[in-house]
């Protein structure tokens, strides 16, 4: 059931990060927004949501996981976020990055090992 939450708390941190981008290009694209409007956005409302969403699921990660093996493995979110910025945003990613990603991923490996 753990593990499924960490999923989970990923998951919606990387929708999270996604929504919170999307919501900063809408109020570029309508610099006419009131605050209000920014607020109720719908992007804005679904980066909060996600928000909510993954800081609930990791409170019953941490519950189960000590805190020295779970919050490294989050690291995993700047992994998803680099293809997400690729794919999703068509973001130049330059070889440096993708040194750094497999840096990242052969950590989260070895901690996951130890976990």
């Amino acid at each position: 059931m753990t593990v499924f939450l960490f999923v989970l708390s990923v998951v919606a941190s990387s929708l999270s990060q996604y929504w919170q981008k999307r919501a900063a290009m809408h109020f570029e694209e309508n610099p006419h927004l009131s605050v209000i409007g920014k607020l109720f956005s719908f992007p804005m409302l679904l980066g909060i949501t996600f928000l909510g969403t993954s800081a609930i699921t990791w409170l019953g990660v941490l519950s189960q996981w000590d805190v020295s093996v779970a919050y490294p493995l989050l690291s995993i979110n700047f992994v998803i976020m680099l293809l997400i910025s690729k794919f999703a945003f068509g973001e130049v990613i330059v070889p440096k990055q993708w040194l750094g990603v497999m840096c990242i991923m052969i950590g989260v490996g070895i901690l996951g090992g130890a976990g």
